[in-house]
């Protein structure tokens, strides 16, 4: 240890060995570590030097201050105590306690510390930061706070050179407009993408809205998207997330993610959409001045909502919010695949592909598209009313059939009961087009156009079982419950549902006033990043 300077040095020896103190302008260097502070006391013998007010540090790119300094001159360790900063020109460690060690490049905190990164506020009891690796590792709960949400989690540790956190443990994302629970995420800063493991319950708030919408504005709390699943990867730049299931092990299924939509009208009734898919990926697509949400559920989706039920090897729903307040929103349903289905009104209707809208959470009309097939039970007579052909349109009001038109190549079968419920007869109808007219839910009228053919059976005769082209029918049609299950998710939902409160207001934390300038020097890294509980719930 090489003294450099002291205003005023007082040496004493005993059989302890030589001790030195020094008062005002201390400096001294040990090899390439230089030591500063307004007083100090060295213990010679033992190779140890005690430095008290104003004390800094400088080793290699790291700068060490505080209010005292145990320094260790065999070890080249630093026992540093009270308002301590460790910056290395890139990151900034603030704690109340702290051992550094300069040949390691290791700083270790307690008591609480926090670690200042290019925007981010890491906070935890306890843990180590290494300037040469430019890693931290946390021993207890910690918290990521940035401008684009909360990262809080049991555990973790936090990568510098690629702003990549890796935390486990009841892991939370909290942004303004979206909400992320996990056992373990992995979040890149930079890209403000996140991969989320275990039971991973993402929930997004709002329909997208307008993007000329105010940044300020908090988002459209009415309207809440979850999806349930084990492994999921969230990018917060695009908007868009990839959600996969359960896959299956010995003597147990395999259980697809879930995908549940929250809606809540005027009057505080609650809309509920439920798809299970092996599949489910999520984005919001800007068009003009409006922003779409736009959900496409793949391998196998089975659907269930108030309106209708669905099964389909693949489904998209759209929703477009409206353009202003007295404007209804939009809501746009696609089934493909081969032979999707739809139960709605009673009724079950089947095609090569279907097409259902909905405005302002009314039924507005449903297209289906090749082989189209329509069947309704009867359940008086116990018998299918049919209707085919290779289009099928059908217009709604309020939620009932008020229309349907079939062509080209229509055909119809539909049975006739006697006022006491008896069957009466049967007709067999084939056109061009046909329409018909409904009321109440019932048939009150058709209306055919060209190449008109048709039969008509007395009672005696109806044909036992006729199947117009495409028959397809399932009394069985997807219900909230068989959709929904019995699984983990239906537990997170009664424990965590929500209660269309308005979202707490969200502010972006700010860098402490005492972050030194190291914290904000140095330019983006290039390195390649892979790919809420909001509302104050855990």
């Amino acid at each position: 240890m090489e003294i450099l300077n002291a205003d005023y040095v007082e040496v004493t020896s005993d059989s302890a060995g030589t001790t030195r103190r020094l008062e005002g302008n201390v400096r001294l260097r040990q090899d390439t570590t230089d030591l500063r502070s307004n007083r100090a006391v060295y213990y010679e013998t033992r190779g140890e030097v005690v430095l008290d007010g104003a004390v800094r540090i400088v080793s290699g790119r790291d700068t060490l201050t505080a209010a005292t300094v145990t320094y260790d001159s065999n070890t080249k360790t630093a026992l540093a105590d009270g308002a301590v900063r460790v910056g290395d020109g890139e990151s900034v460690l603030l704690a109340p306690t702290a051992t550094y060690d300069s040949r390691a490049e290791v700083s270790a905190f307690s008591g609480g510390g926090r670690i200042l990164h290019r925007g981010a506020v890491l906070t935890s009891p306890s843990g180590t930061y290494s300037s040469a690796r430019r890693v931290a590792e946390f021993e207890g709960p910690v918290t990521l706070d940035d401008s684009s949400g909360t990262l809080v989690a049991e555990r973790g540790t936090y990568d510098a050179n690629i702003r990549r956190a890796d935390f486990a443990g009841t892991v939370r994302l909290r942004r303004p407009d979206a909400a992320l629970d996990a056992d373990s995420v992995v979040y890149f800063r930079r890209t403000e993408r996140a991969r989320a493991y275990g039971r991973v319950v993402l929930e997004r708030i709002g329909d997208g809205g307008s993007v000329e919408r105010s940044p300020e504005a908090d988002p459209d709390s009415t309207r809440r998207t979850f999806l349930f699943g084990e492994t999921l990867l969230f990018d917060g730049q695009e908007e868009t997330a990839s959600i996969r299931g359960e896959e299956a092990g010995e003597g147990r299924p395999a259980r697809p993610p879930l995908l549940l939509v929250l809606s809540a009208d005027s009057t505080g009734r609650v809309d509920s959409t439920v798809v299970r898919a092996p599949r489910i990926d999520a984005a919001r697509l800007v068009a003009g001045a409006d922003t779409s949400t736009v959900i496409t559920a793949a391998g196998g989706a089975r659907l269930w909502e108030r309106r209708l039920a669905a099964v389909a090897d693949s489904a998209r729903f759209v929703r477009t919010p409206a353009a202003d307040s007295t404007a209804p929103a939009l809501d746009w349903l696609g089934l493909y695949g081969s032979r999707p289905s739809v139960w709605a009104d009673g009724s079950q209707l089947t095609g090569d592909s279907l097409f259902v809208s909905v405005r302002d959470g009314t039924a507005d009309s449903l297209r289906v598209r090749g082989q189209a097939f329509a069947a309704r039970l009867d359940s008086t007579l116990g018998r299918l009313q049919q209707i085919a052909g290779a289009r099928m349109l059908g217009l709604f009001d309020g939620d009932a059939i008020r229309s349907l038109g079939v062509g080209p190549n229509a055909q119809v079968v539909y049975y006739r009961a006697t006022a006491d419920g008896l069957l009466s007869g049967a007709d067999e109808l084939s056109a061009d087009t046909l329409t018909f007219q409904f009321a109440d839910g019932e048939l009150r009228g058709v209306t055919g156009y060209g190449g008109i053919e048709g039969t008509t059976y007395g009672a005696t005769v109806v044909p036992d079982d006729p199947r117009l082209p495409g028959f397809a029918y399932d009394p069985d049609a997807p219900t909230r419950a068989s959709v929904l299950g019995d699984g983990w998710e239906v537990g997170w939902l009664e424990r965590y549902g929500p209660t269309f409160a308005p979202p707490a207001s969200f502010d972006p934390p700010e860098d402490p006033a005492d972050a030194p300038p190291e914290a904000e020097e140095g330019g983006d890294d290039d390195a390649t990043a892979e790919a809420d509980r909001s509302s104050g719930r855990p």
